[in-house]
C-alpha cells in the first residue's frame, strides 16, 4: 500500500503561514533545495487543496523557465511540473494544464472512500498539500507519517497547522534531521 505524508514547513510557535499566507520567513538553502529533491523523487503524486494547489500553480511553471532561479529550484520545477497533481475544490470548476504544468486533476468532494482506492494502487508515496485538505486527512485517519520541518523563527501570527482539528492526536517520533541552517525536521506516524 502507498503511503501518504504530509510533509509541512512551520515556524516555532506552529504556523505554516503568516497573515496573508505570507511563506517569506520560510528558511531554505542549498542543503534544504538538495533535500527536497531527493524526498520529491519517491513521490508521484500531490494532492493539494484549492488554494495551495493556486499558490503552486502561480510558481513553478514559471520558475521552470526562469533563468535567476538556482539550479535546485530549476531541479524542484521540472519534478513539481511533472509530477500527477489532483486538487479537491468545491469552487474550482475548471484546470489550467500547459506546458509546464501538466498531470492535473480535479475533484469537487474530498472522498476517504477515494483516497484508500489510490492508495492501494500501484506507484509511489502520496503527498498532500493544503491545511483544511490535511484536516481532512487526519480526520479520516489516512496520513500515515508527518514531516514538520521546524524553522528557527517566531512569527507571531497566521494560520496554524491543526487549526480546526477537535480531537486530540497522538504522534509517535520516528527520526530527526537537522539541517546546518538550522532547520529540523521532525518525522512522526500516528500513534
Amino acid at each position: 500500500m502507498r503511503k501518504v505524508i504530509l510533509p509541512m514547513m512551520l515556524s516555532l510557535d506552529g504556523y505554516f503561514e503568516g497573515p496573508n499566507h505570507d511563506l517569506s520567513w520560510h528558511n531554505v538553502d542549498k542543503e534544504f533545495h538538495k533535500f527536497t529533491i531527493k524526498q520529491m523523487k519517491e513521490v508521484d503524486l500531490i494532492i493539494f487543496g484549492r488554494r495551495t494547489y493556486q499558490t503552486m500553480e502561480s510558481f513553478w511553471p514559471q520558475a521552470q523557465d526562469d533563468p535567476k532561479m538556482s539550479k535546485e529550484n530549476l531541479i524542484v520545477a521540472r519534478l513539481m511540473n511533472r509530477m500527477n497533481k489532483i486538487v479537491v475544490s468545491g469552487t474550482l470548476n475548471k484546470i489550467r494544464e500547459h506546458k509546464n504544468w501538466k498531470n492535473v486533476k480535479i475533484v469537487h468532494k474530498f472522498d476517504p472512500k477515494e483516497i484508500m482506492r489510490i492508495k492501494k494502487q500501484s506507484g509511489k508515496v502520496i503527498w498532500v498539500g493544503g491545511s483544511n485538505l490535511a484536516l481532512s486527512f487526519i480526520k479520516a485517519g489516512l496520513i500515515d507519517e508527518f514531516r514538520f520541518t521546524i524553522n528557527p523563527v517566531v512569527i507571531g501570527a497566521g494560520t496554524r497547522i491543526f487549526g480546526g482539528l477537535d480531537r486530540q492526536l497522538k504522534l509517535e517520533l520516528i527520526k530527526t534531521r537537522k539541517f546546518r541552517s538550522g532547520n529540523v525536521m521532525h518525522y512522526y506516524r500516528p500513534k
